[in-house]
């Protein structure tokens, strides 16, 4: 694969007069297919080529695309809509489990046999997605009512430029002789490093009055953290006891204090997190009141060395600058998550992505077109396609070996993934989970970060909460789930 390919790939957008809008309804033209896809991180550039594509190999029909920021609220409103003439979705909400409990998504179970690239869809799918592509809704069966859309690598990322201009890089190989890459490669080099920038004192260019810290974070999205801490949770437990613990079968999976437990170990894999951010110096001041892009902007700007983030930061960082090009003093990548103490799989990572999905509205009368653009994406050709122009990776499986990255931030990504062995979600076929009531912190109210970092709580009381909570509310959950008591 090369990427002269999407060179020759023009980007389309077609818009039609009766767009979705608030003054308006789309048109149900039978030749025409109308998609709403999330514009947030990934931008649109990669789907108005897929369109392209798509166009180009169907000419009797057109795309009439709603690519938004506020994608999930148009899906929502349309589904519930007597009259919806949409005919696919590309977006992110753990609505999408009630659209397939109740059939509102179509079947894709045929499509799934169909073959992309010589190989069936159903296979194409990256593993960490093999079992969520399946669900049973109220009836009892069995279905695929959406496919993945991305597999998202988070964790930390950090400015490899300003590692090579302060000679952290090199520091890292000579103190640590066993590091070969000049980033931490363990959590002890990780807090070695930490210290190591502290200590330097580096003056942020542009401001004196500042110096660089090891982090910036974003107190409005700690949901970042999750990427890097179950990762390291990965490490700690082990897939296979994750796998187990993610069936639900009782309460006391959460509860922490059981010596050997799964969560006993997500618990240790949060006081490594606690460790580095319960000392206000590792990180810029105010950090907690940041929203993502302030938080990011920050980072830009020589004020931190790393953060924990999602892939889509590229995207995201880029669109603060008017030319979208990264300056040479910030070259972005990702680092594969240090490896945790006593980590018993250590080449295993969290995928950012389980509540994106791909589906068809079970009211279209245009679901063979709507299949057919599903294959345009899931293609070889949609996978590189969107690496290169969303600076980001698809949830299927494409041969990277000739692929020419865009730039060095995807090369990343790339080795990151080609170095783990081992990948998880959080998705359960547990009814406990299928009927949106619980994840893998109880709900996510009661992730600890927040409180942890705001000091109304700590890593003990989080958890001791936790285990509590989820004994007190079982039972009217599993009611909830139409599970028998």
């Amino acid at each position: 694969m090369k990427r002269g390919l999407l060179s020759l790939i023009t980007p389309i957008l077609v818009l039609s007069s009766l767009a979705l809008s608030g003054c308006g309804k789309k048109a149900n033209d039978l030749t025409t297919l109308n998609i709403i896809c999330l514009n947030l991180g990934y931008g649109d550039t990669w789907i108005k080529n897929a369109v392209a594509k798509w166009e180009s190999e169907n000419p009797d029909y057109k795309v009439n695309l709603t690519a938004s920021e506020d994608a999930a609220s148009l899906i929502s409103r349309n589904m519930a809509s007597s009259n919806n003439t949409d005919d696919l979705y590309i977006s992110v909400g753990a609505d999408w489990k009630t659209y397939a409990a109740k059939g509102a998504f179509l079947s894709l179970d045929d499509l799934i046999e169909e073959e992309v690239d010589g190989i069936k869809i159903k296979d194409k799918v990256n593993d960490e997605y093999a079992n969520s592509i399946y669900y049973t809704n109220t009836k009892g069966e069995t279905h695929t009512y959406r496919l993945p859309w991305t597999a998202g690598v988070g964790g930390i990322y950090y400015n490899a430029q300003m590692f090579r201009e302060n000679g952290w890089d090199t520091w890292l190989k000579t103190e640590y002789p066993t590091n070969t890459t000049g980033v931490p490669e363990t959590y002890e080099e990780l807090t070695g490093l930490i210290e190591k920038i502290k200590e330097d004192r580096v003056p942020v260019d542009g401001d004196i009055s500042a110096t660089v810290k090891p982090f910036v974070y974003t107190g409005k999205n700690t949901d970042y953290f999750d990427y890097a801490v179950l990762t390291w949770w990965g490490q700690l437990a082990g897939k296979e006891a994750i796998q187990e613990f993610l069936k639900y079968e009782t309460y006391t999976v959460f509860d922490a204090s059981i010596e050997g437990s799964a969560y006993s170990k997500l618990k240790e894999a949060v006081y490594l997190w606690d460790n580095i951010f319960s000392d206000a110096s590792n990180y810029v001041e105010g950090s907690l009141s940041k929203t993502n892009h302030q938080a990011q902007q920050d980072f830009l700007n020589g004020y931190c060395a790393m953060m924990f983030n999602g892939e889509w930061c590229y995207n995201e960082i880029i669109r603060y600058l008017t030319n979208n090009t990264l300056p040479e003093s910030f070259d972005l990548k990702i680092m594969k998550t240090p490896t945790a103490p006593n980590a018993v799989e250590p080449d295993i990572s969290y995928i950012v992505g389980e509540d994106q999905y791909i589906a068809i509205p079970a009211s279209t009368e245009k679901a063979e077109l709507a299949k057919s653009f599903i294959k345009v994406l899931v293609s070889d050709w949609g996978c590189e396609n969107f690496t290169t122009n969303a600076n980001g990776l698809l949830a299927y499986k494409w041969d990277t070996t000739d692929y020419i990255a865009p730039n060095s931030f995807v090369d990343s990504l790339i080795e990151y993934k080609n170095e783990i062995d081992s990948t998880f979600t959080n998705f359960s076929n547990s009814l406990m989970y299928l009927n949106n009531i619980i994840d893998i912190w109880g709900t996510s109210a009661m992730r600890p970060f927040n409180g942890i970092l705001s000091q109304t709580s700590n890593v003990e009381l989080s958890f001791q909460t936790i285990a509590s909570e989820t004994a007190r509310q079982w039972d009217s959950w599993k009611k909830q789930a139409g599970i028998d008591l």
